[in-house]
């Protein structure tokens, strides 16, 4: 099931798998998949590890022709590069030492289906030259085979390298570069998408406190909340999902608050990224003083439901100042007026109304986010 409206997106894609986002970065990119998921040609998704490159590459797979059939995923930094050869083209019984049975490939296995390639810029460049050619000719032989193969597979790449760079540095193919790049998703970090992190924080809770043995933890403390909202997430939603879950085993009674959060004990909300500090003065001044503004109401919207009267009361600003920080920054009050519910038994949710992504439609769907207090 997936749902799509002004204020909220979720996508159910496969085996418990779900993509939560209020952003119109993400909201963009799902459009993208549901444009370029019928055509047969190659994607290289892109983004820093731990952002969910799998999952829009397993979405791709879900809203294509192919869905029908399985997904093959396979990383090419999981083998050594002396056995990636055989991983990928597969090999007869005999082919080298220790070859003591024939090996079908992902190659041959991903025939009319999808093939999804991690971490690529791992590839050497030996191999490199030879899925060059499988892409070019659609047909290869196992190691130490005569036979020739077809496969019909839809290939998908990621990686969180800048392959652009790779190719200049030698290191990968050009040619190989543009054939996987006929079509490019960026997949943004966290970071950039602060608005998401209530909102991920409340579907792992909703989605762990049964399996971890928490049915009791249902709400998030506004401080903790702040605290997970200004944090910088290198390992982006996968270090999110393991904080969380670490909260929940901390935490002895039914809030998560700041003292079970284990983030970077260093950690403090830095004012300017360290990018930043190799600008000019003035402009580094201003993307800091950027950073700061955004944060600052995203914050106070949320922790005042969306009010611009009482998050101009709580700044000790106007309400006039406030809604132009919201034009600048782009920030909308609903979203910041979800119905909260609590939660003794069942999962705390929120009901979004009427929507569709895709092939599927949804009358309604209800989506974990814990209260705050």
């Amino acid at each position: 099931m997936s749902v799509a409206t002004r204020e909220f997106l979720r996508v159910e894609i496969d085996d418990g798998r779900v993509l939560v986002s209020r952003n119109r970065g993400v909201r963009h990119l799902c459009e993208q998949v549901r444009r370029v998921a019928p055509a047969k040609v190659p994607v290289l998704i892109t983004g820093e590890s731990g952002t969910g490159k799998e999952l829009i590459a397993r979405l791709l797979h879900r809203e294509s022709p192919r869905a029908e059939r399985g997904f093959i995923a396979f990383d090419c930094n999981a083998v050594t590069p002396s056995l990636l050869e055989s991983e990928l083209f597969g090999h007869e019984r005999g082919a080298f030492t220790g070859a003591v049975a024939q090996h079908v490939g992902v190659f041959e296995a991903a025939h009319r289906t999808t093939l999804f390639l991690d971490e690529i810029s791992n590839l050497p460049l030996p191999g490199q030259a030879k899925l060059l050619r499988v892409l070019q000719e659609r047909e290869f032989r196992r190691l130490g085979g005569r036979q020739t193969i077809n496969s019909d597979f839809r290939l998908i790449t990621a990686t969180n390298a800048d392959l652009s760079a790779n190719v200049k540095a030698g290191s990968f193919r050009e040619d190989l570069y543009h054939r996987l790049k006929v079509v490019h998703l960026e997949v943004p970090a966290l970071r950039a998408r602060r608005e998401d992190i209530p909102l991920l924080v409340g579907h792992f809770v909703a989605e762990k406190r049964q399996g971890l043995g928490r049915p009791e933890v249902c709400q998030v403390s506004h401080a903790a909340l702040d605290l997970l909202t200004a944090y910088d997430w290198p390992g982006n939603i996968r270090e999110l999902e393991h904080v969380v879950e670490s909260a929940m085993l901390e935490c002895t009674g039914s809030t998560i608050e700041v003292e079970h959060l284990l983030l970077d004990s260093g950690f403090v909300p830095p004012p300017v990224a360290d990018g930043d500090l190799e600008l000019p003065f003035r402009t580094a001044r201003q993307r800091a003083l950027a950073s700061f503004e955004r944060l600052y109401i995203t914050v106070q919207m949320r922790r005042h439901c969306g009010s611009v009267t009482a998050t101009a009361r709580e700044a000790g600003i106007t309400t006039k100042h406030i809604r132009a920080l919201m034009r600048r920054h782009g920030i909308e009050r609903r979203d910041f007026r979800p119905s909260l519910r609590h939660c003794p038994e069942s999962s705390p949710t929120v009901r979004w109304l009427h929507g569709s992504f895709g092939r599927d439609t949804a009358s309604a769907s209800e989506v974990p986010l814990p209260p705050v207090r």
